[in-house]
């Protein structure tokens, strides 16, 4: 095995274990937030400020009994939260969040910080294996991203397409299913919704794929619209830090929303996609594929 495979095969499965962390650590993060908007303390008994509460919550909910319905298939049932989580870790897989690296010199050839960038022809795992298209084309975004406007303006594409920011941040906080579109959980009762019969780990498994799902949809933003790992002050080597400073300014708007605005309904979002977000989407690509051609960029 070669040193530049042994670190590919490192990278996912840090990868993998930093977004099982991302997850706790989500949890601890959304509890404080709303605590600080609502005045009050949030978590704090377990550790220091709290900080042990998301392991507590775990421990406890692997001693929890798994229940399930006498009237439900129980492989159906059990496959849920697991193709839930799965998706949600294979989709992390093609977002760049660092330039290429030699690990600080321990290996000769530069690795791209980046999961799947692999062309893989089998149909079996076609689905997957295709997702690394678009992790190159996110990383050539992210590179044109780099420098300045005039000395001072950084290039990140977030200035020339505020619109395309807004409609895609829009369209990832439903597609989350987060508040204020949070429609898959019931609508007036107070319970969890789609996952009300579930208990235990299993239950954890779609807190699990949401929190991930989240970290993704601020990582391809950070990647599309805010410049990825390029920023002032620090080199190439450890832009990664820009990368997670970005990812948790998206994910504390994240928290921000949910615990400011009221659910909306099913047809107003319904209402606000078709008629709203789609006709300035469509705007949006007719006035920037006239740019393109006009500037000839």
């Amino acid at each position: 095995m070669t040193p530049l495979v042994a670190a590919q095969i490192g990278l996912a499965i840090f990868v993998f274990f930093m977004l099982l962390s991302s997850a706790a650590a989500m949890v601890y993060f959304e509890r404080k937030v709303a605590a600080f908007l609502q005045q009050r303390v949030g978590p704090y008994l377990v550790g220091p400020k709290g900080l042990l509460q998301p392991l507590a919550d775990v421990v406890k909910l692997m001693f929890k009994e798994e229940l399930r319905p006498m009237a439900a298939d129980a492989f159906l049932f059990a496959l849920a939260p697991i193709i839930s989580a799965t998706c949600a870790f294979a989709a992390f897989a093609v977002v760049p969040f660092g330039g290429d690296t030699t690990l600080f010199g321990l290996i000769p050839e530069g690795l791209r910080l980046q999961v799947a960038d692999v062309n893989v022809a089998i149909l079996v795992v076609f689905a997957i294996a295709s997702m690394s298209v678009y992790g190159i084309v996110l990383t050539d975004i992210v590179n044109r991203q780099a420098g300045t406007w005039f000395g001072v303006i950084p290039r990140w594409f977030i200035f020339l397409q505020p619109l395309g920011f807004l409609v895609y941040l829009t369209a990832g906080i439903a597609e989350t299913n987060r508040a204020p579109f949070d429609f898959p959980e019931a609508e007036q009762e107070l319970v969890a919704g789609y996952h009300t019969e579930y208990s235990s780990m299993s239950f954890a498994m779609f807190f699990l794929a949401e929190y991930i799902n989240m970290v993704t949809v601020s990582a391809v933003a950070t990647d599309l619209f805010l410049g990825g790992w390029h920023g002032p002050f620090l080199s190439e080597t450890i832009g990664w830090l820009w990368f997670l400073l970005k990812v948790g300014a998206i994910l504390f708007f994240y928290v921000w929303m949910r615990w400011t605005l009221p659910r909306y309904r099913y047809d107003q979002l319904m209402r606000f996609g078709w008629k709203v977000l789609l006709p300035l989407s469509v705007v949006n690509l007719l006035v920037t594929a006239a740019g393109v051609l006009y500037f000839e960029l």
